[in-house]
Order: structure tokens, then C-alpha cells, then sequence
């Protein structure tokens, strides 16, 4: 008889992620994915970058985005790993969620901060436009992402790769 493989609900993969990531003034509170668009809404402490040196009006700014845009698609990514939801992510190796974190590299990331972003409860929507499957020449998988922010106050146009380049086989 096979044993079945157990998948990590979104959720699960946010909570493994949030235990191995380093303190922040923002968290993930809820992830979904409804067949097209990993979803994301984080809560943010805009409060916490008001200083003497900048007392003007908390924003969503540059720094912050670029961590919950990094945070979101590693999640997503790993969601789409283990379940599958990508053929070409499908056929890689399966490895554990902490071993599948170190192969993820995000290697561009390209963000556009259109408007400001005040509020404190930020929707972010990830969607994976295409995967190009490397194992052959490279032990590699590349991917390129899109996330919108805000309902596209602010969006981010992302590369990466899930990298398998020792022995590990599939």
C-alpha cells in the first residue's frame, strides 16, 4: 500500500514561515488560494516607522513592501510546491518545507509604488504567469511572478528559481 502524502494547508506553510522569520511591523493573518491567485492580507504597524526625524503620515513605503512582497511569494511558492498547483513545479524533488525554503531564490524583484498605501490591513494577491522547467541542463525550475498590493496601489513584477543543483533527485 502507498502512503499517502499529508499537504500543508496555506496556512500551515505561514505559520512554518512565520516561526523562521525574523521579527517585523507587519504579519501575515490570512492566506488563500482560489485556483488562479495566491491572497494574502497582512497587518501592518505603519506606526512603528513614525519617528522625531519623520512624523508626517505612516505609509506602506518601499522597504516594507519589498519584505511582504518576499514574504508572500515564498509562501505562495511553497504553497504551490507541495500541492502541486504548477506541473512544471510538480515533477521537482519533494523535500521537506525548511529544505524547499533554502531552494527558493528570488533573483529580480521589480517593484512600482504607484500611490500610497495608509491602511493597516494590506491584501496582497500573487499570481505565478509562467514556469520554465530547467532540470535537464540546469537541476532548475524559473519562475516569474506578479503581486499586487493594495488593490494595485503598488504592485511588484518578480523572477526566481527553485534551486536543486546537488544530488538531490527527482
Amino acid at each position: 500500500m502507498t502512503a499517502v502524502r499529508a499537504l500543508p494547508s496555506f496556512l500551515e506553510i505561514n505559520d512554518d514561515l512565520a516561526a523562521a522569520w525574523c521579527h517585523t511591523p507587519w504579519a501575515a493573518t490570512d492566506m488563500t488560494y482560489d485556483g488562479d491567485a495566491y491572497h494574502g492580507v497582512f497587518d501592518v504597524d505603519l506606526a512603528s516607522d513614525v519617528s522625531d526625524r519623520a512624523p508626517y503620515r505612516p505609509v506602506l513605503h518601499g522597504a516594507i513592501l519589498a519584505q511582504i512582497v518576499s514574504y508572500h511569494t515564498l509562501a505562495s511558492m511553497l504553497y504551490a510546491y507541495t500541492n502541486d498547483h504548477v506541473p512544471a513545479l510538480a515533477t521537482l524533488p519533494k523535500v521537506s518545507l525548511p529544505e524547499a525554503r533554502k531552494r527558493i531564490v528570488v533573483t529580480s524583484l521589480k517593484l512600482s509604488l504607484r500611490r500610497e498605501v495608509a491602511q493597516t490591513r494590506v491584501p496582497v494577491r500573487l499570481t505565478i504567469d509562467r514556469v520554465t522547467d530547467k532540470w535537464d541542463s540546469h537541476r532548475m525550475a524559473f519562475a516569474v511572478l506578479s503581486v499586487d498590493v493594495a488593490g494595485g496601489l503598488q504592485t511588484a513584477e518578480l523572477e526566481g528559481c527553485f534551486n536543486f543543483r546537488d544530488r538531490i533527485e527527482r
